[in-house]
């Protein structure tokens, strides 16, 4: 069964041309925010690995269980997958 071929998605930037994996990936790219993105990475992982107490811990799930709650939402409604 042959597999189907897909179209890749590029990003100009000047000019330097890079791929990106996906429509989230290329909005990123398009709007240079990977910057904001690393920080924000960064910043979640000091967070997590400074919770000393069962209530922190339950506080951070929730807090990451609404935010990727919203972020299947924004997918589902733009059709990013």
């Amino acid at each position: 069964m042959k597999e189907k071929i897909k179209n890749p998605l590029y990003v100009v930037k000047g000019k330097d041309v890079h791929e990106a994996k996906d429509m989230l990936d290329l909005v990123i790219k398009k709007l240079n925010l990977e910057p904001v993105v690393l920080f924000l990475q960064s910043m979640l992982k000091m967070v997590l690995e400074n919770i000393q107490s069962y209530p922190t811990f339950i506080a951070m799930k929730n807090f990451l269980d609404e935010l990727i709650q919203k972020y299947f939402g924004f997918v589902k409604k733009f059709s990013l997958a």
